[in-house]
């Protein structure tokens, strides 16, 4: 509305148009100047009835959002003054820095007769009418006010940054806080998302996310670097020994002022008294880059039919040998007495990346144990090696000399290893490259390091890569952590939940890998004594495996060293599993887990639940009838009869005519023996039927 006593404006219906559009709608304006400047340029002044200070700043909150522009303080006024209560000059911001756009903004408040104060005296009409908030606004900018540029350079909404704040509380990442915030603005904004996407203020920057993110975890966890980290991290790991009741993390300074930290949670020291594996072998590896004063986090972890679990996580400012040495020292003054299975001496293998440092460390602090080389490890070292352009290997000769290095490692026998060894020496492409020959002889020097002891088909790529994956995933979010205390923080929190949630969930997601043990027929599986049994092939009828329980090792190639294989899982499952071989989903691997997980036992009934029947139950038809027991050909032939009839009963279902047409098609245009034996075994496995709602027969079980 116009002023009825100072008004001033040449073409008062224009004025209030071009006015609309800017202010906010929410609020009664009183217009006292106007002055047009062009066609969208002009100097107004305006009165609205606002007398607190908190419905001036909330009157330009909204002002922002309505006009779409960004505006900046250039000038502020602690003492106001006798007739001000509150002031301040703003600036336009909406492009960029160091337009020189004339555009401002002022904001006046004038001072209300409070309780007990002197009547005021002031001539001003204004404030009889209760006028008191004065805007003076100079719109003369010398860019666009509405354009896609504009809006992101818009502030971020205080509804936005709870939203985002929200977000990270539940251990979202700046990235994935991101995603969730444009999803759900997607739902609401439908077909206007396009619009509403690019406004800042409802749908921030991922700089702005981050900056948030870290401005978050610097009030949680102190500073990022300098001498109050060393008292936010020794604050941090009192109160999580005090709140556990236990030392579980230390931390000291060495000689050379390198910062040591070492931690074993409570489900680590579980892993250490109760898994056996963690006294026979363990895999120590490292990451740097975790935070962003790039402190290395080294990881102990042991192997299991769960997936590697750890045992003990130390970080260090340093990767020399006198600083790991000095780490693994602190750890060990974690550690639970029965540490790795009670062998306090350290586990009796433990292998290890081509790291001189690790190695040494290692040495000093197991004496006892058997340092083993990674084979993976050693195979991308020299694909490195060869494709590195300062070895000088031409393009044509990498594959050649990678093949031969190749079967060096995979060499199955001692004999097989020589016999490698001597043809690589007097190959004619490699004797051209004598750095390749000697790098090969460093190699073959240390193979009792990596070719002698057998370890289970455990790879560190299987297990320590898979273990960091979960470091850079799960704990850190695939970001670096804001200090190494948020580090230690994600530690005893992000990675404890992981494994705890892997440990209680391993044994319905291990059930699938004793699946295929369905396809060996009881009759398959011959007991020659207590330890050694004989498994007839499921593909070739004239093949057989020797499986040792004792050893937990068969002839077939993947349980040659030890690894889990299909023939193993059948004698498992057909005479009892063995404490050699304890696969995911026996009921005493089931209690294990779970007290590993939990530090608490679970009931017999619960651990047996998801139990098949036994092989004396299965030939009695106990359980299941979808079973496949060695009952002769007069029981397939029933099964068989018994599948047609079922099939022919769901002619009365109209939804089934066609489907049972077309097979009765395709079995009629069989003409040959082996096109049908091929039809038989692919009969229900074709990919539309696994990706959609129906399963296999073999999922059933």
């Amino acid at each position: 509305m116009w002023c009825r006593t100072c008004s001033k404006a040449t073409d008062r219906e224009q004025s209030l148009v071009i006015l609309e559009k800017l202010l906010p709608q929410q609020y009664s304006h009183t217009v006292c100047n106007y002055g047009s400047l062009g066609d969208v340029n002009f100097r107004a002044s305006l009165k609205l009835k606002l007398s607190r200070e908190e419905e001036a700043k909330r009157w330009f909150e909204d002002f922002q959002s309505s006009s779409g522009l960004t505006w900046r303080t250039s000038k502020t006024y602690p003492n106001v003054g006798r007739y001000n209560k509150y002031r301040v000059d703003y600036r336009c911001r909406t492009i960029k820095r160091n337009t020189s756009c004339p555009a401002t903004l002022f904001l006046v408040l004038k001072r209300k007769q409070e309780l007990g104060e002197r009547k005021s005296r002031s001539g001003d009409t204004h404030m009889k009418d209760g006028l008191f908030l004065h805007v003076n606004l100079r719109n003369e900018h010398n860019h666009r006010g509405s354009c896609a540029q504009a809006l992101k350079r818009k502030d971020v909404s205080v509804e936005a940054i709870e939203r985002l704040k929200k977000l990270f509380e539940v251990r979202h990442s700046p990235t994935t806080a991101l995603d969730v915030l444009k999803y759900d603005l997607q739902k609401v904004e439908q077909d206007n998302y396009v619009y509403a996407a690019a406004d800042r203020s409802v749908c921030p920057d991922l700089q702005f996310c981050y900056r948030l993110y870290y401005k978050l975890f610097k009030k949680v966890h102190g500073t990022a670097a300098g001498a109050e980290t060393f008292a936010d991290l020794e604050k941090k790991l009192d109160e999580y020994n005090k709140e556990r009741g236990d030392v579980y993390a230390r931390m000291c300074q060495t000689d050379d002022n390198q910062l040591v930290i070492a931690i074993c949670t409570p489900m680590m020291r579980r892993v250490h008294a109760r898994l056996r594996e963690s006294g026979e072998m363990v895999f120590v590896d490292s990451s740097g880059n975790c935070d962003r004063h790039n402190h290395h986090l080294f990881l102990l972890v042991t192997p299991s039919s769960a997936g590697s679990l750890p045992l003990g996580v130390f970080i260090t400012t340093s990767k020399t040998q006198q600083t790991i040495s000095a780490a693994l020292e602190l750890l060990q003054t974690v550690f639970p007495p029965d540490r790795f299975f009670g062998h306090p001496d350290g586990p009796f293998v433990a292998v290890t990346g081509d790291c001189a440092a690790l190695r040494q460390a290692l040495t000093g602090a197991f004496p006892k144990a058997t340092l083993v080389h990674c084979v993976s490890t050693l195979f991308q070292a020299m694909w490195r090696w060869l494709w590195s352009s300062s070895n000088g290997v031409p393009k044509q000769h990498k594959p050649h000399l990678l093949k031969y290095f190749r079967d060096l490692l995979c060499a199955s026998t001692p004999a097989a290893l020589i016999e490698v060894y001597t043809r690589l020496m007097v190959d004619d492409i490699v004797l051209q490259h004598t750095k390749f020959v000697r790098h090969v002889q460093e190699v073959y020097k240390r193979r009792e390091e990596w070719a002698q002891l057998p370890t289970r088909g455990y790879h560190t790529n299987d297990y320590v890569e898979s273990a960091f994956r979960v470091v850079k995933e799960k704990l850190l979010l695939r970001m670096k952590a804001y200090s190494v205390t948020q580090l230690v923080d994600f530690v005893f929190t992000r990675l404890e939940a992981h494994y705890i949630h892997r440990l209680t969930d391993a044994p319905s997601n291990n059930l699938r890998k004793v699946m295929k043990t369905e396809d060996i027929w009881g009759d398959s599986v011959v007991q020659e004594d207590q330890d050694n049994y004989t498994v007839a092939s499921s593909s070739t009828a004239e093949e057989s495996y020797h499986v040792n329980t004792a050893i937990g090792c068969c002839t077939c190639p993947a349980g040659i060293h030890g690894g889990h294989c299909d023939h193993q899982s059948a004698v498992a499952r057909m005479f009892g599993p063995n404490e050699s071989f304890l696969h995911g989903s026996s009921p005493d691997t089931r209690k294990l887990y779970y007290h590993i997980a939990t530090g608490q036992d679970i009931a017999n009934e619960c651990c047996q639940m998801l139990d098949k029947p036994s092989l004396p139950e299965r030939a009695a038809g106990i359980g299941y009838t979808c079973c496949h027991p060695a009952t002769g050909e007069l029981s397939l032939k029933e099964r068989l009869h018994s599948m047609f009839v079922d099939i022919s009963k769901k002619l009365d279902n109209p939804d089934f005519t066609h489907p049972i047409a077309s097979f009765v098609r395709t079995y009629e245009s069989i003409k040959t023996d082996s096109a049908m034996v091929s039809a038989l075994c692919s009969f229900g496995k074709n990919p539309q039927t696994e990706a959609g709602g129906c399963k296999r027969p073999r999922d059933w079980l």
